[in-house]
């Protein structure tokens, strides 16, 4: 197991205080303490929570009927966060404690940037369409 140097922790607390809890953000689900402890259970739950956010938001989002279709853009997205849920409840049996791993930090990054361009579109979308 590869554990975090004190410098990639420190990079990812200072993106979560530059950050801050902003509409669409999701530190305070996937969280330095979560990633810090390590237990899969919490970290289940964390991503199992922000596929369903997600995906509550995706449904909100008007797509082209093609979007639809296998491979493109609205079919990715919803087989993205499926997976992403299924992976989660994979990890609910896992007993081992990943504890300062660098995936754990970029995926809790990665979902902040996912959930940030959600929050974006619906912008986007509630003022142009007035």
């Amino acid at each position: 197991m590869n554990k975090t140097s004190p410098e990639f922790e420190k990079l990812f607390l200072t993106y979560i205080n530059k950050m801050g809890e902003t509409p669409g953000g999701f530190m305070g689900i996937v969280n330095s303490d979560t990633i810090e402890k390590g237990n899969p259970k919490e970290i289940s739950q964390s991503l199992q929570k922000t596929a369903d956010i997600l995906e509550s938001r995706l449904e909100d989002i008007e797509f082209e009927p093609y979007e639809y279709e296998k491979g493109k853009t609205r079919f990715r997205l919803k087989e993205a966060l499926n997976t992403l849920r299924e992976m989660g409840k994979e990890m609910e049996n896992m007993t081992t404690r990943e504890s300062k791993e660098y995936h754990w930090y970029i995926i809790a990054i990665a979902m902040d940037i996912i959930s940030s361009l959600f929050n974006h579109i619906e912008i986007y979308l509630t003022e142009h369409s007035r």
